[in-house]
């Protein structure tokens, strides 16, 4: 998916769901003023609602918008309808601050080659548990698109 195709689809799922600004800032469980800039009626009669966003964190509404089927909060994986590759680069593009970011990556990149360099007798003496991620067969992030590739 492209940035601009990634962006639509979170505005259509956005206006399909009726959500507003006030939603998106909104804690869930309390009420969103219809109508902020009326400050003339009184709140009760307003029809103020809940929110619509089940879950407190941005990024937990951001999966309530862009899962695939009906969200779970309780679900320890989740499948989005865009695929990780692109909603990182989504992310690069157009929500961070590139120099600031490279200056974290590459801290991390030093930081990894200067482990590899350290002299095994500088090493610290502690067992390492044998963990390996193998991202490929990883279906955390994955769409049904994905898989099938």
């Amino acid at each position: 998916m492209t940035d601009d195709q990634i962006q639509d689809l979170v505005m259509e799922e956005i206006r399909k769901r009726d959500i507003t600004y006030y939603d998106m800032t909104g804690l869930p469980g309390n009420g969103v003023d219809p109508n902020p800039q009326d400050h003339i009626t009184p709140l009760c009669r307003k029809g103020v609602r809940s929110n619509r966003f089940k879950t407190m964190l941005g990024c937990d509404r951001m999966k309530e918008l862009i899962c695939a089927g009906k969200y779970n909060p309780y679900a320890d994986t989740l499948q989005l309808r865009i695929p990780f590759q692109d909603l990182f680069r989504f992310w690069w593009n157009r929500c961070v601050v590139q120099e600031y970011v490279v200056d974290d990556l590459l801290d991390d990149v030093y930081e990894f080659f200067t482990s590899l360099m350290t002299p095994p007798d500088e090493r610290p003496k502690q067992e390492e548990m044998g963990v390996f991620i193998d991202f490929d067969q990883l279906s955390l992030f994955m769409t049904g698109m994905d898989r099938a590739a």
